[in-house]
């Protein structure tokens, strides 16, 4: 199941979600605009999730 999520809720989810239940995947990462990649909040923490052209969508993704 895919939801899509506004760059705060994805910034949001991504820091408080402990156990990995759910994924925040996001469009654009590495320039690849066609799929969607797997973020990790220590890794990820620094982007500008409200950079629409660089990261222009975000989902939720359920395990």
């Amino acid at each position: 199941m895919e939801i899509s999520l506004s760059p705060f809720f994805a910034k949001l989810i991504l820091r408080l979600n402990p156990f990995r239940r759910v994924l925040v995947m996001c469009k654009g990462y590495s320039e690849d605009y066609e799929n969607f990649t797997e973020l990790g909040w220590e890794e990820d923490k620094h982007l500008d999730f409200y950079d629409k052209e660089i990261y222009p969508e975000f989902q939720l993704w359920l395990r």
